[in-house]
C-alpha cells in the first residue's frame, strides 16, 4: 500500500496527526527533498528506507514503490504542503493504477494557509474579495491562455501565486495588464512557517525591485489583493442585526434612515401560493440582507391575513415604491393587476411571476433595467423552478447595455439611444465605448474601446457610442464637436459614485439644501444622477431638512460621529464656529471623504450656498463586464 501524505507548509509540527502516524509506520519513505522539512524524517523508524525524490525521475519513484509493494512494505510518499496543489501526484497515481497497486491520500496543510497565518490575514473579506485564485506564472511549465495571470487578474479577487517568485517582472506586467492598479498591496512570504521565514510587504509596482533587494527568488508565495489593506466590511455572521439559523437578528435603532434600501413585494392569491410565498420570503431575507420584504395576501380563506381591497389597489399602493414585485400565482392575474401602472423600464419595478407550485419563474417586466431577469434566476435557485427569460439579448448571449448599467449602478440618460444600441448589437454592430472610470473583466465582442481623443471615433462603423462619465458631454473635450451632430447618438451612462457632504444649521429646510446641491453640481459640471449618498455628522441624523432631501432623492443618508470624522486623514477646510458647535473643524469635506472611501477624489471642496456647506467626493469606482 502506498500512502501519499501532505507534510504541511514547513514547520514540523504542522503535519496532520494522521500523516504523522503514517510516517511513523512507514517501511519506505520517498520525500520531496526540495521542499519537505527534513526534520520530519526524525519520526521514521530506525530501519526505514528513505529516498529523496529531488534526485529521481518519475519512473525511478514508481520503481521504488513497485519494489516495496512486492515486498509487502508500508510506503509513504511525502509531499510538501497538501499534495493536491502542484503536487504532481496524478501521474504517480495513474502509474500505480496500471500496476494494480493500491494507494490512499492523506491531506496536508498547504503553504497557502501557512502564508495566511504568517501574514495574519483573511483571504476572503466582505466588501473586498469573496474569492481566492490560486495560480502560477508561466515559466518553463506552460499555463493555458484562459488561465493566464492577465486573464485571472480581471476578477480583482485575492490571488495567491505559487512557483512564481523567480518571475517577478513577468508577474508585475501581467497583474497590471489584467487590471490591478500599481498601488495594489502585495505580500511575499518566503518559506512560510519555516524557522527562516521572511515576509516582504510591497506593491505591484515595486514587486520585482523589492524582491531582488531582499534576495527572494524561490520557495515563496506571492499574495496579491486589497485583503492586505485595512478597509473592509464587517461580517454579517456576527452582526447583531443579522438573522441566522441559530439566532434572530435585532433591528438597530441608532442607524440613520437609508432611503436607498431595496424593497421587494410578494403577493399570494391562494393558500398554496401563500405557503410558497412564506418559504420564498425566508430565502430572500437570507439572500438579500438589508432589503425590505413586504408580503401581501389576497385570499379570503386565510382570514385575518387577507386584505379587503382589490388586488389592483394593493398593487397600485406599492408599484411605484418597490424595486421588485413577485406574484405567486397566475401570470394573467399579474398582467391585469400591473397594467394600469406600467410607465417605462427606467421607473418600473422588476415584476416576476412564480406559479403556485414553484415550477416556473417568469421574468415579466423590466428584465434588464429593473433586474427581473437576474431575480428570476435567483428565485429559481431558491425554489428549484425553471427560470423563464425572453429578452432578446439574453437569448442570443449578447451584451445588454441596460443590464450592464444596472449591475454597475449607472444611470441610463437616454433610453431611446439605449434601445438603438441594443437593436444594433442584435444586428451585428460593434459599439465604441469611452469611459472615465476603469473597466475590468473581458470586453464583450460587441464593444471596442475608443481613446481619450476624437481620433478614436474614426474607427466607429456604428453611429452609436457609449460614454461612461458623471459629467455632461459638453464637459468632455473629445465629444464637444460631435454632441450637436445628428450623425452621432451618444448614450451616457452615469456611474453613481459621488457622495455629497452637507453641513447646515439646525432647521434648514429641504428647499435650501436641494438648491445648494443643485447649484454646486451645475458649477462643477456633475450630473445629479451621479450622486450615490449624502453624508453628514451624527448630530444631523434626525435633521428634518436633510431627511426630506434624502427621501425625495432616494439617496442613502450616512452619518458619522465627531470622533470618526476627526480620524479622517488629509487636509480639510477649517471653521472655528463649526468646530465649536460640532467638535469638528469641517463637517461637509470630512464626511464626504469618509463616505467615499480612502482613495476618493474631491470634485469640489467646501462651498457655502445660502448657509448650506457642500463638498463633493467621488469614490474610486470601476465598471465590470
Amino acid at each position: 500500500m502506498v500512502y501519499f501524505v501532505g507534510a504541511g507548509p514547513g514547520a514540523e509540527d504542522l503535519i496532520t496527526v494522521r500523516g504523522l502516524n503514517y510516517l511513523r509506520q512507514a517501511d519506505v519513505i520517498i520525500y520531496a527533498g526540495s521542499l519537505v522539512n527534513p526534520a520530519l524524517l526524525k519520526e521514521a523508524k530506525q530501519d526505514c528506507e528513505i529516498y529523496n525524490s529531488a534526485y529521481m525521475a518519475l519512473d525511478e519513484v514508481i520503481a521504488v514503490m513497485e519494489e516495496a509493494e512486492r515486498r509487502e512494505l508500508f510506503t509513504v510518499r511525502l509531499h510538501t504542503g497538501d499534495p493536491s496543489i502542484y503536487g504532481a501526484i496524478r501521474e504517480q497515481m495513474d502509474e500505480l493504477d496500471k500496476r494494480g497497486i493500491a494507494f490512499s491520500v492523506c491531506p496536508g496543510v498547504s503553504s497557502l494557509f501557512g502564508a495566511a497565518s504568517a501574514l495574519q490575514v483573511e483571504y476572503t473579506l466582505p466588501g473586498v474579495s469573496q474569492s481566492v485564485i490560486i495560480s502560477r506564472a508561466e515559466g518553463r511549465t506552460p499555463v493555458p491562455e484562459q488561465e493566464s495571470i492577465r486573464k485571472l487578474a480581471a476578477h480583482q479577487s485575492t490571488m495567491v501565486l505559487f512557483l512564481s517568485s523567480g518571475l517577478a517582472e513577468k508577474v508585475r506586467e501581467e497583474l497590471l495588464a489584467g487590471g490591478y492598479c500599481a498601488e495594489t498591496p502585495v505580500a511575499v512570504v518566503y518559506k512560510a512557517t519555516w524557522p527562516e521565514e521572511k515576509i516582504l510587504h510591497t506593491t505591484i509596482e515595486k514587486l520585482p525591485e523589492d524582491m531582488a533587494r531582499e534576495g527572494i527568488n524561490k520557495t515563496a508565495l506571492i499574495v496579491v489583493g486589497n485583503v492586505l489593506g485595512k478597509e473592509y466590511q464587517k461580517s454579517k455572521l456576527y452582526d447583531a442585526a443579522f438573522t441566522t439559523g441559530f439566532r434572530k437578528g435585532t433591528v438597530r435603532e441608532d442607524i440613520a434612515p437609508d432611503f436607498g434600501i431595496n424593497t421587494t413585494v410578494l403577493i399570494a392569491c391562494s393558500i398554496q401560493a401563500y405557503e410558497v410565498m412564506k418559504e420564498l420570503e425566508h430565502n430572500l431575507k437570507i439572500g438579500q440582507q438589508g432589503s425590505k420584504i413586504i408580503c401581501l395576501v389576497k385570499c379570503s380563506s386565510l382570514g385575518e391575513v387577507s386584505d379587503r381591497r382589490s388586488l389592483k389597489e394593493m398593487v397600485g399602493e406599492w408599484f411605484y415604491q418597490c424595486d421588485a414585485m413577485i406574484f405567486i400565482g397566475s401570470s394573467g392575474i399579474a398582467v391585469r393587476s400591473i397594467a394600469p401602472y406600467i410607465r417605462h423600464k427606467s421607473t418600473d419595478p422588476a415584476v416576476i411571476v412564480l406559479d403556485g407550485k414553484a415550477e416556473h419563474c417568469i421574468s415579466l417586466l423590466s428584465g434588464h433595467a429593473g433586474g427581473a431577469n437576474d431575480l428570476a434566476r435567483k428565485i429559481a435557485q431558491y425554489t428549484g423552478a425553471v427560470p423563464v427569460v425572453t429578452t432578446a439579448t439574453d437569448l442570443d448571449g449578447k451584451f445588454a447595455v441596460d443590464d450592464f448599467a444596472r449591475k454597475n449602478q449607472m444611470a441610463v440618460m437616454d433610453w431611446d439611444i439605449a434601445k438603438r444600441i441594443s437593436a444594433g448589437i442584435l444586428e451585428g454592430e460593434r459599439i465604441g465605448v469611452y469611459s472615465e472610470i476603469p473597466l475590468t473583466g473581458e470586453l464583450p465582442s460587441e464593444l471596442f474601446f475608443i481613446g481619450k481623443d476624437s481620433s478614436g471615433l474614426k474607427n466607429c462603423l456604428s453611429s452609436s457610442l457609449i460614454c461612461i462619465s458623471y459629467r455632461p458631454l459638453e464637459y468632455i473635450p473629445m465629444f464637444k464637436e460631435y454632441r450637436e451632430s445628428s450623425e452621432w447618438q451618444i448614450l451616457t451612462l452615469v456611474p453613481k459614485l459621488v457622495v455629497v457632504g452637507i453641513g447646515c444649521r439646525k432647521g434648514t429646510p429641504e428647499e435650501k439644501i436641494n438648491d445648494a446641491v443643485a447649484q454646486c453640481l451645475r458649477e462643477q459640471g456633475i450630473r445629479k444622477e451621479a450622486l450615490c449618498a449624502v453624508a453628514s455628522i451624527e448630530l444631523k441624523r434626525e435633521e428634518k431638512g436633510l431627511l426630506d432631501f434624502c427621501r425625495g432623492t432616494k439617496l442613502k443618508f450616512l452619518t458619522y460621529t465627531a470622533q470618526e470624522l476627526l480620524g479622517v486623514e488629509g487636509e480639510f477646510s477649517s471653521s472655528p464656529f463649526v468646530e465649536e458647535v460640532t467638535g469638528v473643524p469641517c463637517v461637509c469635506e470630512r464626511s464626504a471623504a469618509l463616505a467615499a472611501g480612502k482613495e476618493c477624489e474631491f470634485l469640489c471642496r467646501k462651498k457655502i450656498y445660502n448657509g448650506v456647506a457642500i463638498a463633493l467626493a467621488a469614490k474610486k469606482g470601476k465598471g465590470i463586464f
